[in-house]
């Protein structure tokens, strides 16, 4: 899967079950912890860098940390009727999301900061094999196996 948090933090239409998260990884599959505002525990205008590697470490005790990834979920500098569309199931048109104004944690507002997921990483004493397989390892894995 892809986008996707975790639902026993924070119940939300787009988030997983931790049953799903495990049977995901139990697969070789794959979950790119997503960014957006709506699907964490805290909202966006309180969260933080810190915040998201929480959820990191969340999934990664859940299904591993070969299985965790980042999957920013950014659509910075796109205009509000994008936002609208992707607030959608594109499949039968049902709204997913509501919010006014869209705001990302703090130290994570523009894709510019991502260096500090980095910094916070390193903070919390992550080996470095962790950092490379969750900022982006995994990522090619995933890629490798399937194409």
């Amino acid at each position: 899967t892809y986008l996707e948090n975790v639902g026993s933090l924070k119940s939300h239409p787009r988030n997983k079950s931790d049953a799903t998260l495990k049977k995901i990884a139990n697969k070789g599959g794959f979950v790119g912890v997503t960014v957006f505002p709506p699907l964490f525990p805290k909202r966006g205008d309180v969260s933080t860098v810190d915040d998201f590697v929480d959820m990191l470490e969340y999934m990664i005790n859940l299904v591993g940390e070969e299985h965790v990834g980042i999957g920013t979920d950014f659509s910075q500098g796109q205009p509000w009727s994008f936002q609208e569309w992707v607030m959608h199931d594109q499949g039968n048109g049902r709204r997913l999301t509501t919010f006014g104004e869209l705001t990302f944690p703090k130290g994570l507002e523009r894709i510019s900061e991502f260096p500090n997921v980095y910094t916070a990483m390193q903070r919390r004493r992550w080996a470095s094999s962790r950092i490379e397989r969750v900022l982006g390892q995994n990522w090619l894995r995933l890629l490798r196996d399937v194409w």
